[in-house]
């Protein structure tokens, strides 16, 4: 069985800043995905677990403004990292 991969990021807002408290959610990927979202901790960072290998669109959503999205690709048992910018 293959272990899945994880995808590591921050949230930050259109000026930079780290984003505390904001979703992120898939909004794709290459297969069924769970209806989850993963809050950032005080720093903007999150983790969340890719069910399978391949490519996602991830979104986040702050209390403030407009969402974001971003796009990762996570090999099988890897850890992946993106930038969620609120406002793109």
């Amino acid at each position: 069985m293959t272990k899945p991969g994880v995808i590591r990021g921050v949230v930050v807002d259109a000026g930079g800043r780290l984003v505390a408290g904001a979703r992120v959610s898939f909004r794709s990927g290459p297969g069924p995905l769970p209806d989850i979202a993963a809050l950032t901790a005080r720093d903007g960072s999150f983790a969340v677990t890719a069910p399978a290998a391949g490519t996602y669109e991830l979104a986040a959503f702050g209390d403030e403004g407009a969402p974001g999205a971003a796009t990762v690709t996570v090999a099988p048992g890897e850890t992946a990292t993106v930038t969620l910018r609120l406002g793109d």
